[in-house]
């Protein structure tokens, strides 16, 4: 009789556990806080570690970059210098110093900001002929070379007619054969102005062609055009389109200049 009360399951009494129970509850708890405060103590020496090996890093890149700065500005005198020669060694000798490509890139806005042409040049030229910039670094110049032409674009010209690219300038060139290595090309450029209802390109075009194509045909470049993110001078310019490239006409876009002419875009990829 005694051994089957004894088989029976403790039951709470007065709404409490058996302490046996609680007392492995509480030490599961206990284990459990212990475990807790260790991970914590664990995950704050290692933010703390985290935090002291970035800020290092941080120093180290500071210092870097001042010093890097610093040889800029020592060599300031041969940038600005009238001798074009002495401005180009400068510049070509900064970026064989360049450690980092921030550095080149900072060295590639220093140039294209000036008003020396030969430098402008000579980083176009340090920049095409870097084996080893990546592509990540190259997307860089072409994001600051987008800006930069989009913004004379829109100083310069109203017209749509007008939206050829200056092929005199340093900055476009650059941008142009950046915009030949990309492995893909779309966007609108912009095929010339046609009489209002007709398909007869005038004087302007910037294709070979002297009539509009149709969608899903090949038209090719007979001058270097600018490509925009939309079929209009308000769009940002996102690359060049080199003369005799060839591309595929996606869609066509017509807009009304006045009572007589239209400008025609084209969405075109590569």
């Amino acid at each position: 009789m005694n051994s089957d009360r004894e088989s029976e399951p403790h039951k709470p009494v007065d709404g409490r556990f058996p302490l046996q129970k609680l007392q492995i509850i509480t030490a599961i708890l206990v284990s459990l806080f212990g475990i807790f405060t260790s991970w914590q103590s664990y995950q704050a020496a290692t933010s703390a570690q985290h935090t002291s090996n970035r800020l290092q890093e941080i120093d180290q890149e500071t210092r870097r970059v001042q010093e890097f700065a610093r040889r800029i500005q020592d060599q300031l005198p041969n940038l600005t210098d009238k001798n074009s020669a002495k401005a180009k060694i400068a510049l070509a000798s900064l970026y064989s110093l360049a450690r980092e490509e921030s550095d080149k890139s900072i060295l590639f806005t220093v140039a294209i900001v000036s008003d020396n042409e030969a430098l402008r040049q000579t980083i176009a030229d340090l920049i095409l002929g870097d084996a080893s910039a990546s592509g990540g670094f190259k997307r860089d110049i072409e994001a600051k070379l987008q800006k930069r032409l989009t913004a004379q674009s829109r100083e310069a010209a109203t017209q749509d007619q007008t939206d050829k690219a200056n092929r005199t300038e340093t900055e476009v060139k650059l941008l142009q054969q950046l915009t030949a290595e990309r492995p893909t090309i779309s966007g609108w450029v912009y095929l010339g102005k046609v009489p209002t209802g007709t398909s007869t390109l005038a004087d302007d075009r910037t294709i070979k062609a002297t009539t509009l194509p149709n969608v899903g045909t090949t038209i090719e470049a007979d001058t270097a055009i600018n490509l925009r993110d939309i079929g209009g001078r308000q769009g940002n310019i996102t690359g060049v389109i080199a003369r005799n490239s060839k591309l595929t006409v996606q869609e066509l876009k017509r807009r009304q200049l006045d009572s007589n002419f239209e400008a025609v875009w084209a969405k075109v990829t590569r």
